[in-house]
C-alpha cells in the first residue's frame, strides 16, 4: 500500500455511471412524440396533478414533480425540455427519476 491511510477518505473509488441507451429510449420516444404534437403536454400536466395528490411518493419521485413543474413554468417548448432532461447532469439525473410523468405522451387516440 503506497498511499497514506485517511480514516474519512473512502476506500471504494467511486465508478463512472455511464447512461445505458435502452434507459433513455423512453424518453427519447416520449420527446419525439411530444415534439410532433406539442398539444400533448396537456398531457404531462395532467400527469403532474395526477402524482402531487398522491401522498406516498418516495422524496425523489416528490422532487422530480418539483422539477418538473419548474421546467414547464419556464418553457413549454419540447425540444427546450428534451435538453434539459437528458443532458447528463445533476439535474437531468433528477429529471429522470420519474419517467411515469411522460406516461400517455405517445399514446394514440382511439376514435
Amino acid at each position: 500500500m503506497s498511499q497514506a491511510y485517511y480514516p474519512v477518505r473512502n476506500r471504494r473509488p467511486q465508478r463512472e455511471r455511464n447512461l445505458k441507451a435502452e434507459d433513455l429510449s423512453y424518453f427519447e420516444q416520449a420527446f419525439t412524440c411530444l415534439k410532433e404534437m406539442p398539444e400533448r403536454v396537456a398531457v404531462l400536466r395532467a400527469n403532474l396533478a395526477y402524482y402531487q395528490q398522491k401522498k406516498h411518493l418516495p422524496k425523489a419521485a416528490k422532487a422530480a414533480i418539483t422539477r418538473f413543474e419548474y421546467l414547464l413554468a419556464v418553457t413549454e417548448d419540447p425540444e427546450e425540455m428534451e435538453r434539459r432532461v437528458m443532458e447528463d447532469s445533476y439535474e437531468g439525473r433528477k429529471f429522470r427519476q420519474m419517467p411515469l410523468l411522460l406516461k400517455g405522451v405517445c399514446r394514440q387516440e382511439r376514435f
